[in-house]
């Protein structure tokens, strides 16, 4: 049964109401090993370093051949990796990792605390996802080659999610070029045969349980709209490219799949470049606010797979979800009046990924913003053209972003805080930046999220973006397979591990 996100329901409520099951044993029940997985990406990466931003189908690959001291589960728990265990010390300046003995380059090579301190030097050194975290390490130490202490220059309550989240893989001190990624993942590098597939071996010596296949293959599939065909003839065993939503109903229906929704910290939301006339004008971004259906939005281009976007972060996160600094409500009379007053009349172009449902919400938008006398001209870019033009060089008016939004409210300084690695936006506002401070600087979780909704606050007013939706999670796989991250390695492993998987 697919789960349905009834818009009658407030997102918050709903997200608690559908927990996600927790980890199942029958991962592990499936009797021995070998095979392979083919896997659907949306395109190529465009290298292997596993830490640069921009570059999606590398963070994608990166669990399959890297380690990171810490990870997540696909819902935002904290996980051991190369950390076997670890302490928080001196009020939060302090963190003491315990690494895994025995643990092997995938050249054979042993690993050590030399690799951690190698691979965060070289990160402070250059923009990363993780820089929020790394550029707060002041001095590392590694007393013996199993331990590695790291000190902050002040306390940081995100700092391990914040390392976790934007991956801080582990690279090899002894190869600092490598023409070929070498890790100590669950699977080594295979070949690449650009523009069809990726293929990775396993890797024998991997130091957790797996990996149960023989090898992975990542197999490109620029078309989003073949997806579906190619895992019903057999073509593929699972995807990471997203399928469009209106097909989702004739997968389920079909023996051989399995598909499983269920709730995500994923949003969908419109930002905008303030840098660019008239969207620097609040009354701009206000039209725009309360010209947009949602509910049409998440009925016709989410097929009911999700709910309205009403707040200014996630509400998966409930401890740090304001609902009371929403959206303005939609008034397309008050909307056209704020641009006649904004005295707007320049057409703008909003760029997108050409992906579903990205793409079919940039067409229903630019029709919504046309009802108040907006002219939207829609330019969708595969995935890393549209990297490289959005998030690279900031060439764009508007643009539809949809991904994760956990497991921190600390992210909220990543996308909007003026003194990150990434301001996209070209908004600043100095209160945003002392509350979203405030929120990281203590432990105390009250305290922290009277400053996160504070933050909020000064979101719905001061609007750099328009929340549209808030997602869920559609996992599509064959039914012989077992152990995915979504699955059955729920709660076991990071998403995009597939050292559990096995296939009958």
């Amino acid at each position: 049964m697919r789960l349905l996100f009834r818009l009658s329901l407030v997102p918050a409520l709903l997200l608690a109401c559908c927990q996600p099951r927790g980890p199942s044993s029958s991962a592990l029940s499936v009797s021995g090993r070998g095979g392979e997985l083919r896997v659907l990406i949306p395109s190529e990466p465009r290298a292997f370093d596993p830490n640069m931003p921009g570059d999606e189908i590398a963070q994608m690959l990166a669990p399959s051949l890297y380690s990171a001291l810490v990870t997540l589960d696909t819902d935002g728990r904290l996980l051991p990796d190369l950390a076997e265990s670890w302490e928080v010390k001196d009020g939060g300046r302090t963190y003491l990792f315990h690494l895994r003995k025995g643990v092997l380059w995938h050249d054979g090579r042993p690993f050590g605390s030399g690799d951690v301190r190698f691979t965060l030097e070289r990160l402070k050194s250059q923009e990363s996802i993780s820089h929020e975290a790394v550029r707060r390490i002041f001095r590392i130490e590694t007393p013996d080659d199993g331990t590695v202490e790291l000190h902050l220059d002040e306390p940081w309550a995100p700092f391990l999610s914040t390392l976790a989240w934007g991956g801080t893989y582990i690279l090899p001190r002894h190869l600092r070029a490598q023409s070929n990624p070498v890790g100590t993942g669950p699977f080594r590098f295979g070949k690449w045969l650009r523009g069809e597939r990726i293929v990775l071996e396993a890797n024998p010596r991997f130091y957790r349980p797996g990996p149960f296949l023989d090898r992975v293959i990542f197999l490109v599939a620029l078309d989003s709209s073949r997806v579906a065909e190619r895992l019903l003839r057999g073509e593929a065993d699972h995807t990471v490219t997203r399928i469009p939503l209106d097909l989702v109903p004739k997968l389920e229906r079909a023996p051989e799949l399995r598909v499983l929704t269920g709730p995500s910290n994923a949003r969908i939301f419109c930002l905008f470049n303030l840098r660019r006339p008239p969207l620097g004008d609040v009354r701009v971004r206000e039209a725009i606010n309360r010209a947009i259906d949602r509910g049409d939005l998440v009925r016709r281009a989410l097929f009911g797979y999700g709910a309205p976007g009403l707040g200014f972060y996630t509400p998966s996160v409930a401890w740090a979800y304001n609902g009371e600094a929403h959206v303005p409500p939609m008034d397309r009379e008050r909307a056209r009046a704020l641009l006649a007053e904004a005295g707007a009349r320049r057409e703008l172009e909003l760029v997108i990924p050409d992906l579903s449902p990205v793409d079919e919400m940039g067409g229903l938008l630019r029709a919504q913003l046309a009802q108040i006398g907006l002219a939207v001209r829609v330019t969708a870019l595969p995935l890393n053209d549209w990297i490289d033009r959005v998030i690279r060089r900031r060439d764009f008016d508007l643009t539809l972003m949809s991904g994760s939004h956990g497991p921190d409210p600390e992210n909220l300084s990543f996308r909007f805080g003026s003194q990150t690695a990434n301001p996209n936006v070209g908004y600043a506002n100095p209160e945003l930046d002392a509350a979203l401070a405030a929120g990281a600087a203590t432990v105390d979780l009250e305290q922290r999220a009277r400053s996160y909704y504070r933050a909020q606050e000064i979101l719905a007013q001061d609007l750099p973006m328009a929340p549209l939706a808030e997602a869920v999670t559609v996992t599509v796989f064959r039914s012989n397979v077992r152990g995915l991250p979504h699955a059955e390695g729920r709660g076991l492993v990071s998403n995009y591990d597939f050292s559990l998987v096995r296939v009958r």
